[in-house]
């Protein structure tokens, strides 16, 4: 019997092997390229670069040019009611308190924390395509495994109807394999349940109908090897998420020089050139082109101690910045150490209970072939198969936790690609 569903399940696994097949970096490409996350992420750092350019040509010359018209209502009996003016100016920075120098900074720094980010929704966009992989993998493995124990248990009630109407065996037993036939059925209904719901996350993360049939080509129940530890100083420097962190900070502070900056005097020099009439302005005279060079300089001198208050919000944002690089470090920290920790001890439960499971399996087919030859009782079998089908429920889930935590580990550290 057990025989039986060994090579039932044997010939599945080889018809699935003739199908397409998705490997993990086949399906973390695909949610990648289908992540509205990622999509948004990548708009932020556009935005981010174009500001920077922005801030670059603030040193540059700017060239402008106004037009005015005015109508005069008074009776004139010569000059013309309507007078106009055109006029260009270029002006070129020479001096804004540093606000140009920092504001480039500024920008830059917010750049570099754009790309940080960016890389840091890639870790959690791949970390979300590796839990989504191993789901369907768990699901449909206990689907599978579900599938098996009901085969098992109706094999069981062949044999016990047939002992039953040969004389053998009282109604007794044949009502307890039924009713564990039937409680089999409901768990493969809900197993299947489960199965189609991990289907159906696995499908929209990567873009596809939510019942699209696919084929796994990789298993929780493959051999995964644990990651070598990395040193957490190393973890901490390189990971994006501090890397943005720091930008950030570096940003707050050339915004405290930007603030100040707007407080301090602003020198610039330039040419213009003025179209307007002539003067007097009368009928039958034309127009001239005049022009010249211009230096500018304003001074703020009292503003209420608004250039105080407006430095002191400045550095308590970046005082603010500090703090959060701090408890990220202590973040980061944290979550290596645990996150090392759940590897170690999933990879232990791993090897306990994949002994157990052998152990298990021995236990039914005894029992139950001491019952099919008329030397054990049906309870002695009945446990046999819940023992077995516990004990396989809980190597499917250890086999799950230790992926997640292969996968989980590498998000940690910042390192969710395959070396």
């Amino acid at each position: 019997m057990i025989r039986r569903i060994l090579l039932f399940v044997v010939a599945v696994s080889l018809v699935e092997g003739l199908s397409a097949q998705m490997t993990l970096q086949e399906y973390r490409a695909l949610v990648r390229d289908y992540s509205h996350t990622l999509r948004r992420a990548a708009a932020v750092v556009d935005g981010a670069e174009a500001d920077m350019r922005v801030a670059k040509k603030g040193a540059l010359p700017s060239l402008d040019m106004s037009h005015s018209t005015t109508y005069d209502f008074r009776n004139l009996e010569e000059e013309r009611r309507v007078d106009w003016a055109v006029r260009a100016d270029l002006v070129q920075p020479i001096f804004y308190g540093g606000r140009v120098q920092a504001l480039k900074e500024q920008t830059s720094m917010l750049w570099s924390a754009a790309l940080s980010e960016e890389q840091s929704v890639d870790l959690d966009v791949t970390y979300s395509a590796d839990v989504a992989y191993w789901s369907l993998s768990r699901a449909e493995i206990y689907c599978r495994a579900i599938e098996r124990y009901r085969a098992i248990v109706a094999s069981l009630g062949e044999v016990v109807s047939q002992r039953f109407l040969e004389g053998y065996i009282s109604k007794s037993d044949l009502l307890q394999v039924e009713s564990r036939l039937s409680d089999a059925e409901y768990q493969l209904s809900q197993a299947k349940q489960q199965r189609q719901q991990a289907r159906h996350n696995f499908n929209l993360l990567c873009g596809n109908e939510p019942t699209c049939e696919v084929v796994l080509s990789q298993s929780i129940l493959d051999s995964m090897a644990i990651p070598e530890r990395e040193r957490v100083e190393e973890i901490v420097a390189l990971h994006p998420q501090y890397v943005a962190m720091v930008a950030e900070r570096e940003a707050a502070r050339w915004g405290v020089k930007v603030v100040r900056a707007d407080y301090l005097p602003q020198i610039g020099v330039g040419v213009y050139g003025l179209w307007h009439p002539d003067s007097p302005n009368v009928k039958g005279v034309g127009s001239r082109l005049d022009g010249g060079v211009m230096i500018s300089m304003s001074t703020p001198i009292f503003h209420f101690g608004e250039r105080r208050e407006a430095v002191r919000a400045a550095r308590s944002r970046l005082h603010s910045a500090e703090i959060m690089v701090e408890d990220l470090v202590d973040e980061i920290t944290l979550n290596e150490s645990n996150g090392w920790t759940n590897l170690l001890s999933t990879q232990e439960r791993v090897e306990a209970i994949r002994r157990n499971l052998a152990i298990a399996a021995e236990n039914l087919e005894i029992s139950t072939y001491a019952y099919s030859e008329g030397l054990g009782t049906i309870l002695d079998v009945l446990q046999a198969q819940l023992s077995w089908l516990q004990i396989y429920s809980n190597a499917i889930a250890a086999q799950y936790d230790y992926a997640v935590a292969v996968a989980a580990y590498k998000y940690i550290v910042g390192a969710i690609e395959e070396k």
